[in-house]
């Protein structure tokens, strides 16, 4: 069947693409793996979709104002009822309505209810107050099925947590982590935290891992990263030491007059010795350098910050090498400019200071970069 022109909603009210979210169905599982991995464009819909499956039991089981359920379910009502006539016309008669077969009143009575339940759901999230930040905005970490483990560290020290895949969680104290104890028959390798953690991700890139953090999904293939996600905390932290880590969050937009909803996906990509802060309230990123930016080269050496006479661009490129970080500044202005410093165990921002200081230059770091400032030597 061909799904490319399906809908966030027409997925999620598809029972085999439902069967294959909740695992329910081997043979529904292995032809959404298959499916996906030929349709690599699908995979945002997809995801969104898979959203919206995973919390509509939530959406069920929430109590609503009658008056707004009334509400919606008359426009729904109306809707299917001028579903369920089939108009014909000729020169002579007028129209007459022929109403459907008994099974397809009931196929469609079954998707109004499917469809009333997202449309609370929907609903439901646009009232939820953006004053306070909540964890339940995208992930419901409690409502998750048993085919979930939870790992809760109350011990006072990390815990460190393996899973089959080989991917190992170093879980800091007063943190919960929901994780599969097998990930066989999964596109995706899904673990939802609340709370603090570091992540050494085993690499596969026809599985992506995925953090679900509050509303915050740090998608990776194999790299090793770490999460602050405290459940009620105003902002979320992700900070990646080694590989490239995406991190983003879906904006729904509703309308419930006509039931569409739409999705927007918003985020950062991530390289070592960067990191985001996701602004809870205010629904925005930024994307800094990390307080103690390590050296990612294994090839650099102290030696190789022992600069006599080196030209500017030069020293720069060393530091870029050593550190994964663009160092910006103009190589025209600043190309009679020569340092010599013997540095070697200063941390990145003190060479950087140390070789501004000394041809008086300036630098200030904006979107992870560093931008250095010079009118020339």
């Amino acid at each position: 069947m061909d799904y490319t022109h399906y809908t966030i909603e027409d997925f999620a009210s598809d029972q085999s693409f439902i069967d294959w979210v909740h695992q329910s169905d081997p043979r529904a599982s292995a032809y959404w793996e298959r499916y996906l991995d030929e349709h690599p464009e699908l995979s945002t819909k997809v995801e969104q979709a898979r959203i919206l499956v995973l919390n509509l039991k939530r959406a069920q089981e929430t109590h609503q104002d009658p008056v707004v359920i009334d509400a919606l379910w008359d426009k729904i009502q109306a809707r299917t009822e001028s579903k369920t006539q089939i108009h014909i016309s000729s020169d002579t008669e007028t129209e007459k309505p022929i109403k459907r077969s008994v099974s397809q009143i009931r196929f469609l009575a079954a998707a109004s209810v499917l469809l009333l339940c997202l449309c609370v759901m929907v609903w439901f999230v646009s009232r939820q107050d953006t004053a306070k930040p909540r964890s339940d905005l995208y992930v419901y970490h409690n409502s998750l099925k048993e085919e979930y483990s939870e790992q809760v560290n109350q011990t006072g020290k990390p815990v460190k947590v393996l899973l089959s895949d080989g991917s190992m969680i170093v879980l800091e104290n007063k943190s919960r982590l929901k994780y599969k104890t097998d990930y066989t028959n999964d596109s995706t390798r899904d673990v939802y935290l609340l709370g603090n953690a570091f992540f050494e991700v085993a690499k596969n890139p026809y599985k992506p891992f995925i953090v679900h953090s509050n509303e915050v999904f740090t998608k990776v293939l194999g790299t090793s990263f770490h999460v602050e996600a405290p459940e009620d905390g105003k902002n979320i932290v992700v900070s990646v030491k080694t590989g490239k880590v995406s991190v983003y969050t879906l904006k729904t937009e509703s309308n419930v007059a006509t039931t569409s909803i739409t999705n927007s996906r918003e985020g950062v990509t991530l390289l070592p010795n960067q990191c985001v802060s996701y602004q809870r309230t205010e629904q925005s990123f930024n994307k800094m350098i990390v307080d103690s930016p390590q050296i990612v080269n294994a090839k650099i050496t102290k030696a190789d910050f022992r600069f006599e006479n080196t030209p500017i661009a030069e020293v720069f490129n060393t530091l870029e090498t050593a550190y994964g970080i663009e160092i910006m500044f103009n190589a025209e202005t600043m190309k009679n400019c020569f340092l010599t410093a013997p540095m070697g165990n200063e941390s990145l921002f003190e060479k950087v200071k140390i070789i501004c200081q000394t041809i008086g230059a300036t630098y200030e770091v904006i979107d992870a970069k560093v931008i250095i400032t010079s009118s020339g030597c």
